[in-house]
């Protein structure tokens, strides 16, 4: 009972979905997790697709990833809530403006239609936009969902087609024999399958160490709140360059994060603290100035996330040679929407040794130079913030 042809640690959506197409393709996989089912990252995020317009290494998978949202539910079997209404970053001063201008420029390298809008435009897409609104960045492609449904649509769907989750059981280490992958070590004793997807966010680099594997990735705490339901307002996803991303739920709610970020550590045994500060505070009162009617929402609920960022803020997958059977992937802060993509890519990686998902130039080899003193060098110490 004990042995599995792929284990894949951490349930998160990078997780969820290479067990989900693995399982699908055949495989007898097992998801383990030291905590609750996509109970850090995945079920905590803003919920959008970023096209990643400004990195021609990671444009064509997300362009991939739009794609499959389009026809997910149909996939899963299950509601995702997914809305493909574009996007817009919006400026509220004569210095976003330019920044905007910039942003813009490097979002050309990719063909996803972004043009620059001015404040009309602006307000055609958000009526609830502020007075003091400049102009705007929109494409019509991309999207966002619901990242709690969309994390239960994955497992469910996972296990519709006979996969096993196992939570609250810590992986302590990646089991090697004659260098090849043989299962892991966990709390609840060992596992066995002889190859091995590390998903598990931040907490990827200490399974690594044994085998002298520096993983670029650091863990931050991010805050973040939705108010009680509203008329509906608007559909498309906005960006302010005020800091914050706001979006509109199914059911009115406006769902916002952003601001400031903490640096934190993981570790195989305890779940990260995870308090709201005054920080929320400060993300409310640019909420107001973004979209001044949320003065009179009440805010239903606050809290604070957990996700992985990698040192050049960009996907990590990566197939290891030795030893043979480990695979390790990583979303980099905006591994929601990527998903659906990231997840076949791996699970072909894993299965087939190969894969015709469009990864080039996503591999470890680019931090072949990479200081051991990164997280030092880039300040990124746990306990302080991003500011």
């Amino acid at each position: 009972m004990n042995n599995y042809d792929v284990i894949v640690v951490g349930s998160g959506l990078l997780g969820l979905s290479t067990a989900y197409h693995a399982q699908k393709s055949g495989a007898r996989v097992l998801v383990i997790d030291r905590g609750s089912v996509a109970y850090e990252a995945s079920s905590r995020a803003t919920g959008y697709l970023s096209l990643r317009a400004d990195d021609p290494d990671e444009a064509p998978l997300a362009g991939m990833a739009e794609k499959l949202w389009d026809t997910l539910d149909e996939e899963l079997g299950y509601p995702t809530e997914w809305t493909q209404k574009g996007r817009l970053w919006v400026a509220f001063s004569d210095k976003q403006v330019e920044e905007l201008k910039g942003t813009y420029k490097a979002f050309t390298r990719a063909d996803f239609g972004f043009e620059l809008i001015d404040a009309d435009a602006c307000r055609k897409l958000i009526p609830i936009l502020s007075p003091e609104t400049r102009a705007g960045l929109y494409t019509p492609r991309s999207g966002h969902a619901n990242p709690q449904r969309v994390s239960q649509a994955f497992a469910w769907a996972f296990q519709d087609h006979g996969g096993t989750i196992l939570e609250h059981t810590p992986v302590y280490s990646v089991i090697e024999e004659a260098g090849k992958v043989k299962g892991v070590k966990t709390k609840s004793g060992d596992l066995y399958a002889e190859r091995v997807v590390l998903c598990a966010g931040g907490y990827n680099a200490k399974l690594l160490e044994p085998f002298g594997v520096l993983f670029p990735v650091a863990t931050v705490r991010l805050e973040a709140l939705v108010t009680t339901p509203l008329p509906p307002m608007y559909e498309v996803g906005f960006i302010g360059l005020n800091g914050l991303s706001i979006r509109q739920t199914r059911r009115g709610n406006l769902h916002a994060n952003g601001g400031p970020h903490e640096w934190v550590d993981v570790d195989a045994d305890s779940e990260p603290n995870k308090p709201n500060t005054p920080i929320v505070r400060n993300l409310v009162r640019r909420m107001i100035e973004a979209f001044p009617v949320a003065k009179g929402a009440q805010l239903l609920r606050t809290w604070a996330g957990v996700l992985d960022i990698t040192r050049d803020q960009k996907t990590i997958i990566h197939r290891f040679d030795h030893p043979e059977g480990l695979l390790v992937a990583a979303g980099a802060g905006h591994g929601f929407g990527m998903a659906p993509a990231i997840g076949i890519a791996m699970s072909e990686l894993t299965l087939n040794g190969a894969t015709n998902a469009p990864i080039k130039g996503l591999g470890l080899e680019r931090f072949s130079t990479l200081s051991p003193n990164w997280k030092a060098e880039k300040q990124w110490h746990a306990g302080s913030y991003n500011t």
